[in-house]
């Protein structure tokens, strides 16, 4: 038995017996069960990690994490798929897994790749899932993070910067909104930064545990859907999703997520039906193919495009292990 694997069976004897794993180098993340959404699927999220947090100019940078399981059972082992998500995330540190295949999507030129991994549980079984592309993501140290938002705080002076998403949160009168800045830096690098309207007045309708319930009712979809409506702000418009939700105080919420129209980089769930019925009915044009080495594994791709109704160009393409 190698270091490696001699390190995550340790870990896995740690985990359920209940003690803490940091001792050997690998996090042991926790995941808890939110509820089941109106389609079905059961959703669970990860313990948040506090990445980075200034007093002084009030920054917090965290990272959080869920998974979304599609099953019909309505009696799912919840319980256990707790553990095996929590057993996965031990083998996803010590890339333990087989990586089965791609798929790249292309919504209006901005690519998102997600790589389909095969798991092998210590009891033997198998847990397939979809996960995010690492090798375009980067680490950055509190070092960093705070040179950042330095540069952020500058670029903000001057004015340079993008709105792309508007979140709305209405409570009785009260408007909480929350624009989406999209900042460029020096080395190319953007940064997505979350900040008060500079047209309104500050309001804090909701304190962080009621605005973590918002949404989770969300994703859950629950509560009174009112689907998509256009508006502007600051003289962009914004396609906004809606719901009206209750929370466990009985406090009632309109809530309203709303993406730059003229910036579209993801599919909604509409448009993501769309696509399923094109290609279905074989309506895309054949792009060809191409190969890739990906994690050292020759990959072919077939890809296809589709135009949507809204105009919106989604190429999709999957690529599986080439075969010689």
């Amino acid at each position: 038995m190698n270091s490696r694997i001699a390190k995550v069976a340790l870990v896995l004897g740690l985990v359920a017996a209940g003690s803490i794993a940091t001792a050997v180098g690998v996090r042991v993340y926790r995941y808890h069960f939110e509820g089941r959404g109106k389609d079905g699927a059961y959703h669970f999220s990860r313990e948040p990690e506090v990445l980075y947090e200034s007093a002084e100019t009030g920054v917090t940078v965290s990272r959080g994490g869920g998974v979304t399981i599609g099953s019909n059972d309505p009696n799912l082992d919840v319980e256990q798929m707790q553990k095996d998500l929590e057993e996965v995330a031990i083998l996803r540190q010590a890339d333990e897994r087989e990586l089965l295949g791609v798929v790249d999507t292309e919504v209006n030129g901005h690519l998102h790749r997600t790589l389909r991994y095969k798991y092998t549980l210590s009891d033997g079984r198998t847990h397939t899932t979809g996960e995010g592309d690492p090798s375009g993501r980067v680490e950055r140290t509190p070092e960093q993070i705070e040179k950042d938002h330095e540069e952020v705080a500058r670029l903000r002076e001057q004015g340079k910067r993008e709105l792309v998403e508007v979140i709305d949160t209405l409570v009785e009168d009260a408007l909480d909104r929350t624009c989406i800045f999209e900042y460029r830096l020096a080395d190319g690098r953007t940064l997505r930064v979350g900040e008060g309207d500079p047209e309104l007045p500050p309001v804090n309708s909701l304190e962080s545990e009621r605005t973590h319930e918002v949404w989770k009712l969300r994703r859950l979809k629950q509560g009174e859907y009112l689907g998509y409506s256009e508006r502007d702000v600051h003289g962009r418009t914004f396609t906004f999703e809606t719901y009206i939700v209750t929370l466990s105080d009985g406090t009632v919420v309109t809530h309203a997520v709303g993406k730059a129209k003229d910036f579209k980089t993801s599919l909604t769930p509409a448009d993501w039906e769309e696509f399923r019925s094109l290609r279905e009915a074989g309506a895309g044009e054949d792009l060809g193919t191409y190969e890739e080495e990906i994690r050292g594994i020759p990959f072919v791709f077939e890809r296809t495009l589709y135009i949507l109704s809204d105009g919106t160009e989604f190429v999709w393409s999957y690529g599986a292990p080439k075969i010689d």
